[in-house]
């Protein structure tokens, strides 16, 4: 097992444990999954589009969708799909990043530390 698949298997862990309707930033993926960073989780990220892994759940910091300079259709439905979830977005299309809407993975059952 390569480095590599170890840390998208724990990443993917994590990914699978946010809620409905709740969200987490690459960043605060990364924070849960050490030592990646932000940028790794968004490689890691970027393949789980297939799968029973619920990628829209995955936002920058900001609440915007990253997913956008891919691809802006797979960005318009991450936003449905977040929709369909009540998760909120503000004016400027960001998802509400307030502390009702972002997952705390202190919470989750499988602790990736």
């Amino acid at each position: 097992m390569s480095a590599t698949d170890s840390n998208a298997r724990r990443v993917y862990a994590l990914v699978r444990q946010i809620p409905r309707g709740k969200v987490m930033s690459y960043g605060q993926v990364a924070r849960a999954c050490p030592p990646l960073t932000a940028r790794q989780v968004g490689r890691i990220m970027a393949r789980a589009l297939d799968g029973d892994i619920p990628w829209w759940r995955v936002v920058g910091s900001d609440g915007s969708l990253r997913i956008h300079k891919r691809d802006p259709m797979l960005a318009q439905l991450q936003k449905s799909l977040l929709q369909q979830e009540g998760v909120p977005f503000t004016p400027d299309e960001r998802v509400q990043m307030t502390p009702d809407y972002v997952a705390d993975p202190a919470t989750f059952e499988v602790q990736l530390r």
